[in-house]
């Protein structure tokens, strides 16, 4: 659970294709100086990459400005002794470790080698465990149960399934005999796509569903192979899965290699 909530809160913006860049400057001159504290190009640049990640344009002058605005305020909570309280220092301690821990999974990151070759192969074999289907089905939405149980019995002796839900249904698709279209298992609440899933085509159900919408008697018309969605479609969302794998396994790693005391 540690490494889970680490990688959600540590790569989100590696995960999102803006990897955080910690050191783009070309030396160490220095383009401002507050009460004799200098800012220097590492800084400018480390702060001006720092914006970029988080989709925010800003020239030079107004990163330096930004910068300068901040030497003034720390310069004076250090006169005020705020960064001596035990609440400052443990935050300061945190974000420090946090920075750090940044560095090194971007580090770890940018050594991956996914290639379109590995995130095609990931993709085969997510088709291949896969064994989606969708389905195509009609329903007559009732308020009670004992009602849903003599619309079965009716359905039973021979009555006409649409013309039933045009009869008795309360749902929106009543008036069209119940139909639903086509639609995958996710689409639906849990109680109906598991009711659906062991049903035979052409046949009703036996007993009504239960759920939050009311009681269901439910029609299995047809059923088929759902077609996968094409590799470059979510070939993005393939990468940052594995991504996440990876970079799970390397923190749960450094858990297993390491002395820790609760």
């Amino acid at each position: 659970m540690a490494s889970k909530l680490l990688v959600s809160a540590l790569t989100a913006a590696i995960l999102a294709g803006n990897p955080v860049t910690f050191a783009i400057a070309d030396g160490e001159d220095t383009v401002a100086s507050v009460n004799g504290k200098a800012i220097t190009t590492l800084e400018r640049d480390t702060q001006a990459a720092q914006f970029k990640a988080r989709g925010q344009n800003a020239t030079d002058e107004q990163v330096v400005d930004e910068l300068v605005s901040l030497s003034l305020m720390s310069q004076e909570a250090e006169k005020m002794g705020l960064d001596k309280t035990p609440t400052m220092e443990a935050e300061m301690k945190i974000m420090r470790a946090r920075v750090l821990a940044n560095a090194l999974l971007t580090q770890f990151t940018e050594s991956l080698d996914l290639t379109d070759d590995a995130l095609r192969n990931q993709y085969d074999k997510q088709i291949a465990s896969t064994q989606a289907k969708e389905f195509k089905a009609s329903h007559i939405l009732l308020e009670d149960e004992a009602k849903a149980k003599e619309v079965i019995g009716e359905l039973d002796d021979g009555a006409d399934f649409a013309e039933s839900a045009k009869k008795y249904s309360t749902g929106p698709s009543g008036p069209n005999g119940g139909d639903l279209g086509w639609f995958d298992a996710g689409a639906m609440v849990p109680e109906f796509s598991q009711a659906v899933a062991t049903m035979e085509p052409g046949k009703h159900s036996a007993e009504p569903v239960k759920t939050d919408f009311g009681w269901h008697v439910i029609k299995l018309d047809d059923e088929r192979a759902k077609s996968p969605q094409p590799f470059e479609t979510v070939k993005d969302q393939i990468r940052n899965m594995m991504l996440r794998d990876k970079v799970a396994e390397y923190i749960d790693g450094l858990h297993a290699n390491a002395t820790i005391e609760r």
